[in-house]
């Protein structure tokens, strides 16, 4: 038990220098053969130390917090940027209209005075 301790709080090479400074005591053949297996079986499925994982959670954590903010400042930029822009769209479109209306105007002025110059030299 205490190789899957070691494994899990200091990491496989903590592990296996555990295991190793007690090869003259193993009473079992070929245990550390065992033991090495038991070490590549842990590296292959990517086992971690428990301190590495948590310094790595704890990272994920934090870049989450701050990828979280940078996306509500974010939002709020691409809604002021939106609604700016609107505004300006509205204004420009406001102008159009009322130059096109100004313009609508001056042409009826235009052909009224011409067709009362028309009906002025017939008679």
């Amino acid at each position: 038990m205490t190789f899957f301790s070691r494994c899990s709080s200091e990491g496989i090479e903590s592990a296996r220098k555990f295991w190793g400074g007690y090869a003259d005591k193993n009473t079992f053949p070929n245990a550390m053969d065992m033991y090495e297996r038991m070490v590549d079986f842990y590296i292959i499925l990517g086992f971690v130390p428990r301190t590495k994982y948590d310094e790595v959670l704890s990272e994920n954590k934090s870049l989450r917090r701050k990828t979280g903010s940078s996306g509500i400042l974010s939002g709020n930029f691409s809604q002021a940027f939106f609604t700016e822009g609107g505004e300006k769209v509205q204004q420009i479109w406001h102008g159009i209209i009322d130059k096109q209306l100004e313009a609508n105007k001056e042409i009826a002025k235009t052909f009224l005075n011409s067709f009362r110059q028309l009906k002025l030299g017939s008679s």
